[in-house]
């Protein structure tokens, strides 16, 4: 662990207090992914929020979970076919509640400055299936210009995103994303260059966590939404849990 790592994120994941993540902000009560959404997290008292980046058709940094404008917006079609200007122009909050129009799908450094000196930011690159080429170095400029480095961790379900975040800025702490256990967890971490394992809480036991933890390695377990999921991932222990329920989950 770098001696700016001691002073930043890692140092309050490693403080053996389970830290709280607001998995798209508090996405249980508002739009997901949007600034009401974060900012609402923060203030329910999270350590950590998570959102999921794309890139724009002129190369900036939209946070929304899907490939597709459908779910969460009143537009259509693949996010990279867009401008961030012309995305900024969809409704990002009326699908969820008529009290929330108006909301705008917020840019990567958007989110970052509202997050900064609040909280600590999970950055999910959203690489597959649709890859986005130079996606790693548009967020680690984005990281760096907002003075957070040493406040996120960025992860992926695409390992190659990792390796190469690591490979830009080894400042910037990173976690792989999977939704079962590896055969070989640590060659995994080791492969990609990564700080923390973020598993889905059911695919992970307590052995486990004891050979991550033993090797050195961090545990960032989803989605934790009811007591039967706290309470095993509290058992593992994990180092923070991520919940669409900052209001009801509490570690």
């Amino acid at each position: 662990m770098t001696v700016a790592h001691a002073q930043g994120l890692a140092a309050k994941l490693r403080s053996g207090r389970i830290l709280l993540g607001g998995h798209r902000g508090n996405a249980d009560e508002c739009p997901e992914n949007t600034l009401a959404s974060f900012r609402s997290a923060i203030e329910l008292g999270v350590d950590v929020i998570e959102l999921d980046v794309h890139r724009s058709e002129d190369g900036a940094l939209p946070v929304i979970h899907d490939h597709l404008l459908d779910r969460t917006t009143d537009g259509s079609g693949l996010v990279r076919d867009y401008s961030m200007a012309e995305l900024k122009r969809f409704d990002a909050g009326s699908w969820k509640d008529p009290r929330f129009k108006g909301e705008r799908i917020p840019s990567l450094d958007e989110v970052l400055t509202v997050a900064k000196g609040r909280v600590g930011v999970a950055i999910e690159i959203k690489n597959l299936p649709l890859p986005y080429a130079g996606i790693e170095d548009a967020v680690v400029r984005a990281v760096r210009d907002t003075g957070m480095t040493h406040d996120v961790v960025v992860i992926s379900f695409d390992h190659r995103s990792i390796r190469r975040i690591a490979e830009l800025d080894p400042e910037i702490l990173t976690g792989v994303l999977e939704a079962s256990r590896p055969v070989d967890i640590l060659r995994v971490m080791d492969d990609a260059g990564a700080d923390v394992f973020c598993p889905h809480w059911a695919s992970i036991e307590p052995e486990t966590a004891a050979e991550l933890h033993a090797a050195g390695k961090l545990i960032g377990v989803w989605t934790v939404d009811d007591v039967f999921s706290l309470t095993w991932s509290k058992a593992l222990p994990a180092d923070a849990i991520y919940t669409n329920k900052p209001r009801e989950i509490r570690p």
